[in-house]
């Protein structure tokens, strides 16, 4: 996947795919725990003043099962058509949700203050200095929605995120 996209001179130092994440299973988890507290409120028997409040919580909570469930097979579906490459030249990021899009970052870029390279638990993350953007729900959790005009990537579940920050870094300093 991340062949058809490499420059002239270009070569492939690592590629890669999102692994088994801790987020679905946090994500699942939730969903579990606002499912039960929905089907509790509905079995509960309450007294008539309280029941309408509860069918109304219990329909509110049902809804937003259902909003957990769409963004949890909206984040799976991205994480599972994601794949990354680390190359001399560039941090490749081919992904999307129904037909598959390139994003890179040049690594001369790192040089510069506007990025810079963090190893966050099994995440490599490509942030401003000051980072106060990130994924939001029901988009691309690897890519900014183009809409923000953010500049940040995250390289999500590696299996061995500081083999690739090391590629990276290495990379980034031989083109100084």
């Amino acid at each position: 996947m991340i062949n058809p996209h490499l420059l002239v001179g270009e070569t492939i130092l690592w590629c890669g795919r999102p692994h088994d994440t801790s987020a679905l299973r946090w994500r699942a988890a939730a969903i579990v725990l606002v499912g039960i507290a929905a089907l509790v409120m509905r079995s509960v028997p309450l007294d008539p003043t309280l029941a309408a409040r509860a069918d109304t919580n219990s329909i509110l909570l049902a809804v937003l099962v259902g909003v957990l469930i769409a963004e949890a097979i909206i984040f799976h579906t991205y994480l599972s058509n994601t794949f990354y490459g680390v190359t001399n030249q560039r941090v490749i990021i081919v992904s999307g949700f129904r037909e598959l899009e390139m994003s890179a970052v040049m690594l001369d870029i790192l040089n510069t203050p506007r990025l810079i390279v963090k190893c966050i638990n099994r995440t490599v993350a490509l942030i401003p200095p000051v980072d106060r953007s990130g994924p939001l729900p029901f988009t691309n959790p690897s890519v900014p929605p183009e809409w923000t005009g953010s500049d940040w990537y995250r390289l999500l579940a590696l299996e061995d995120p500081r083999l690739v920050y090391d590629l990276i870094v290495e990379s980034t300093n031989k083109l100084k």
